[in-house]
């Protein structure tokens, strides 16, 4: 028996979450959500409905769905709606593409997804509402916080630290036991061979902190 499930958004992001639901035994998705474009109720998404937005959470709940995964980038937003969602009774799934190769003894958070061909090694940590994405690694002992998200192609290596709703770019080098910091944008491409302080944007090789930021939408 699959439990029914929720995704929360109808970006590209979310078809390969739906994906990574489908290719799993637990949970069967029974529609969408998406508060940012409500002129999408009804409409086909994905091979199902998109139900409407956070209106429908008390339907959802009512027809016996507990289960919500988040697919969307937004890392401040998935964080912000993943604490709702919880207070609202709804559980945060885990999904982990069965071709993704994720060590036995890693903690793998609430909401936090693992797309096809990413390897998380032994003793590594990831938060709640976490994205390892398309190919990408993160090496023993490393650990990363809350509503993190490693792009496609990067790489961390071991003992690395990342901090709360942090974004490292498609293809970033992460060195062995450097620490970047909670709310940063590590940049495309860009290899971190120091550390990397909160609410900054480091790009280049080595990276470099080039400016503040405020948050980041990706």
């Amino acid at each position: 028996m699959r439990f029914p499930l929720a995704i929360w958004g109808t970006s590209g992001h979310a078809r390969v979450v739906a994906d990574v639901i489908r290719c799993g035994t637990e949970f069967e998705v029974v529609g969408f959500l998406d508060d940012a474009n409500p002129d999408r109720r009804g409409q086909r998404f994905c091979d199902a409905t998109v139900l409407g937005g956070r209106e429908q959470l008390a339907s959802l709940a009512g027809s016996g769905v507990r289960h919500i995964v988040l697919g969307f980038g937004n890392n401040a937003a998935r964080r912000r709606l993943g604490g709702e969602l919880r207070a609202a009774g709804f559980s945060l799934a885990r999904a982990v593409h069965p071709r993704a190769t994720v060590a036995s003894d890693v903690r793998v958070g609430d909401g936090t997804v693992v797309m096809a061909g990413a390897v998380v090694n032994p003793n590594a940590s990831l938060g709640e509402n976490v994205i390892v994405n398309t190919g990408a690694t993160v090496d023993h002992d490393c650990v990363l916080g809350d509503a993190v998200h490693v792009s496609p192609g990067a790489h961390l290596a071991g003992s690395v630290r990342v901090g709360d709703e942090t974004w490292i770019g498609l293809g970033a080098l992460v060195l062995e036991r450097r620490h970047v910091g909670g709310g940063s944008i590590v940049g495309a491409g860009a290899v971190v061979t120091h550390d990397i302080p909160n609410g900054v944007v480091a790009m280049g090789v080595p990276a470099r902190v080039v400016r503040k930021c405020g948050g980041h939408e990706d």
